[in-house]
């Protein structure tokens, strides 16, 4: 395997793709949200909590282009947390909490896939990766998520009423785009610590 585009390069290429792909599902996200709110209000039965979803419902129709806007220019800002020494995973703060209860379940399921991409990533960077701090990985894009709707008003009940259809719509559907950029990091060279640590045998058996 050789090393043939630099890191910045091939993070700023995957960060696009991966950007043009994260807006498709929040896309998918919009077409399918007014049907499961509609099914979250009618299997409650508690009227002001009806009349509080079906007014969600309305606002999120109402600034879906700002809340797309908004969301893909976080995702795309993050970008230069590839290669960068600063720790960008999620705080303590209300909204971290949010996003990474939001991440669990993604986080947990392509947890390998994860690990892989963050090991790979620290091969080409040459210092270590947490998973959770990859620009692209559940807990920020949940954070993006998250911030977007702050910055709309939206309050974290509100935040918490959609947070299981972000999980279905966008989340959950996360795979094909770790997958891809794993195997872009793979033949690029850059390797997990696996990997790294055969060869480094292979070669003392040699």
């Amino acid at each position: 395997m050789q090393q043939l585009v630099e890191p910045k390069d091939l993070f700023a290429k995957l960060h696009r793709e991966a950007t043009d792909e994260f807006l498709q599902l929040m896309d998918g996200f919009y077409s399918n949200i007014e049907d499961g709110l509609f099914e979250l209000a009618y299997a409650n039965e508690d009227q002001t909590q009806q009349r509080n979803i079906n007014e969600l419902m309305r606002e999120l129709r109402f600034r879906r282009k700002t809340l797309i806007k908004t969301f893909g220019k976080l995702v795309r800002n993050a970008a230069r947390s590839w290669c960068s020494e600063v720790d960008a995973r999620p705080t303590d703060s209300e909204e971290s909490i949010l996003a990474n209860q939001m991440a669990t379940k993604c986080a947990s399921h392509f947890g390998q896939l994860l690990r892989n991409i963050a090991e790979r990533t620290a091969h080409a960077i040459n210092h270590d990766v947490d998973a959770a701090s990859i620009p692209v990985s559940p807990e920020q894009v949940s954070l993006h998520f998250v911030m977007s709707c702050r910055w709309l008003h939206f309050d974290q009940s509100s935040i918490e009423t959609v947070q299981t259809l972000f999980g279905r719509f966008v989340l959950e559907r996360l795979g094909h785009i770790y997958g891809q950029i794993n195997a872009t990091l793979e033949e690029a060279g850059y390797l997990t610590v696996a990997e790294l640590e055969a060869i480094t045998v292979n070669s003392k058996v040699g």
